[in-house]
């Protein structure tokens, strides 16, 4: 198998499932209880926290563990944002639908709502940012890396900007394509949210977490008991917690880093030899995603073609089952490149002998599939 679909999610490393193995045989008290059992599980999310804040460069503030970035995501938009006093939103037009249906639907309550649009070459200017975001402006909502593409925001221009017109508006960074791939300092872009995921960097499924900063205050969505300091209620899966804890120490994102951008390189480099396919990733995205289309070839024919053959990829989002790209959608790509888009993502997991397998496959689907 060639699995070259690391976006969706990642393969679980044997440190992660040592962890949980031990805490789910030895180590399985609620946290909650007051026993030996439950003190200690409570000390692992103490030291989960400690550890995931010191990773984004927090100095103050709070972690809340969620079941992922969909849910860190909701938690962050509809726990702080109150309409009798939030009511110029600015997010940008390609988010990941955790992020675009909640505030879409706060639009429909009456919420005034500015989209940020990259250009065909996935830039924004520094004018367009500028022009969107006023004093007026109350919340703040982009994505460190775009999903489909691997497109990388321009964070830093959005807090400077934030800092000169609007610094009491609320900045959310979904940062779930980012996290442990590219370092990023919360108390240095003034970012009062992140979200973030644990199956993106080979931990377990069902286990996020959201950054919440000292400034900002922030409701539950969902009632219950008074875990989380009564903002994310429901017993702690201390086992979920703890591998997703793992997978954070162990990543080095400086070596990973390194390897995946060799890998996007000599998967760029054999791509352009290939006539008829069209990069649309831009240069300066994140190593970790491309995305590019074979001409002539739909999406889902080329994908079940590769699928036949043991290679895992993707068309457009996983999350947007069988629709067109909405991000290539978004920023006015033509029809016959959306249609044959394909977003390959890396992890550090990958080799040279994976791209390979994925380039030769795609020149006999051509052969076989175009020319027949």
């Amino acid at each position: 198998m060639t699995f070259l679909d690391n976006s969706s999610t990642t393969q679980a490393i044997p440190e992660v499932i040592d962890r949980m193995s031990d805490i789910m045989r030895n180590r399985y008290g609620n946290a909650s209880s007051f026993h030996f059992l439950g003190i200690s599980s409570e000390k692992m999310i103490r030291e989960a926290s400690f550890d995931m804040m010191n990773f984004i460069c927090a100095k103050h503030g709070k972690i809340y563990f969620t079941s992922g970035g969909t849910e860190s995501n909701n938690l962050a938009i509809f726990g702080s944002i109150n309409l009798k006093s939030t009511r110029n939103l600015v997010t940008s037009g390609i988010e990941h639908p955790s992020v675009s249906k909640p505030i879409l639907k706060l639009k429909d309550m009456g919420a005034n709502v500015s989209y940020i649009i990259p250009d065909k070459n996935f830039f924004i200017s520094d004018d367009k940012l500028e022009s969107l975001i006023s004093k007026e402006t109350d919340f703040i909502s982009v994505m460190h890396v775009n999903n489909e593409t691997g497109m990388i925001f321009p964070l830093e221009k959005i807090s400077e900007i934030r800092r000169k017109k609007c610094p009491k508006a609320i900045f959310h960074v979904d940062a779930v394509q980012g996290f442990g791939k590219i370092p990023i300092n919360v108390e240095r872009l003034g970012i009062d949210f992140l979200s973030f995921s644990s199956h993106k960097i080979h931990g377990p499924k069902g286990i996020g977490a959201l950054y919440s900063s000292e400034r900002v205050k922030i409701s539950p969505i969902f009632l219950g008991g008074g875990q989380q300091n009564l903002v994310r209620p429901g017993t702690e899966p201390i086992e979920l917690i703890a591998g997703f804890h793992t997978s954070v120490k162990c990543c080095n994102i400086n070596d990973r880093f390194s390897k995946v951008k060799l890998l996007n390189d000599y998967l760029r480099d054999r791509l352009r030899n290939i006539r008829g396919v069209h990069i649309n990733s831009p240069l300066n995205a994140s190593p970790y995603i491309i995305n590019f289309s074979v001409l002539g070839l739909k999406s889902e024919v080329l994908l079940n073609f590769l699928s036949e053959r043991g290679i895992c990829v993707s068309s457009a989002s996983a999350c947007s089952g069988h629709s067109k790209s909405k991000t290539l959608s978004s920023v006015g790509l033509e029809d016959n490149i959306i249609d044959s888009s394909i977003r390959v993502s890396f992890s550090f997991l990958n080799s040279i002998h994976d791209i390979d397998s994925l380039v030769d496959n795609i020149i006999k689907a051509k052969e076989i599939l175009i020319h027949r």
